[in-house]
C-alpha cells in the first residue's frame, strides 16, 4: 500500500501562522532583503561606464540601493558563508546599464569577465559588500565581489559561472551584443 503525503496544508498553515516571509526567508541559497545599517563610507569604490558617461558610487550609495543577503557555497570552500550587498541589477539600473546586452566587470588586479544580461535578469546576483556580516577588504577579496546564489539551483554549480564570480571589483562597463 502506497502512502501519499500532501504538504500543501502544512505549507498553508505555516503561511497563515507565520506569514509568507517566514516560508521563503530561510530557503537555502535564495537571497533575501535585509535591513542592515548602511555603510557611512562616502569615498567612491565603483565606477560604472555607460553610454551617458561615468557614474561613481560609494559603499554608502551602493548599500542604500537595498541590501540582500544569501548564505551560499562557492567554488572556493574557504569562501563559503553569508554575503550581503545590493542586487547587481539594481546597481546597473542606478547607472542606466541594466538594458546592456552584457557587462564587463573589472577587478583591481586586472582580471575581467563578461556577464550576460540573462544572468542578472534570471538570478538574484549580488554585488556583495559584506561577508559573514563584515565589510570586505581587499585582503578578503573586497570591497566588492560578484556573488551568484550558487545553492539556489544546480545549474549555478556549472563551471561556466565560476569565472563570473569576480572579486576586487572596481569598475563595470556596458558592452554591446556579440
Amino acid at each position: 500500500m502506497k502512502m501519499r503525503v500532501c504538504l500543501k496544508p502544512l505549507l498553508l498553515s505555516v503561511v497563515l501562522v507565520c506569514g509568507p516571509a517566514a516560508v521563503f526567508a530561510e530557503t537555502p541559497g535564495v537571497p533575501r532583503a535585509v535591513g542592515l545599517t548602511v555603510s557611512k563610507a562616502t569615498a567612491p569604490v565603483l565606477t560604472l561606464h555607460g553610454a551617458s558617461g561615468d557614474v561613481q558610487l560609494s559603499l554608502a550609495e551602493l548599500e542604500s540601493l537595498g541590501m540582500h543577503e544569501v548564505r551560499t557555497t562557492t567554488f572556493w570552500p574557504e569562501d563559503d558563508g553569508s554575503y550581503a550587498g545590493p542586487l547587481l541589477r539594481d546597481v546597473l539600473q542606478r547607472a542606466g546599464l541594466d538594458k546592456a546586452d552584457e557587462i564587463r566587470v573589472r577587478a583591481k588586479d586586472g582580471f575581467s569577465q563578461v556577464i550576460p544580461r540573462q544572468d542578472w535578469e534570471r538570478w538574484p546576483v549580488l554585488l556583495a559588500t559584506r561577508h559573514d556580516g563584515q565589510p570586505m577588504r581587499p585582503r578578503n577579496k573586497g570591497p566588492l565581489r560578484i556573488i551568484y546564489p550558487r545553492d539556489m539551483s544546480p545549474e549555478l554549480a556549472d563551471s561556466v559561472y565560476r569565472l563570473r564570480w569576480v572579486w576586487l571589483v572596481d569598475s563595470i562597463e556596458a558592452k554591446a551584443g556579440r
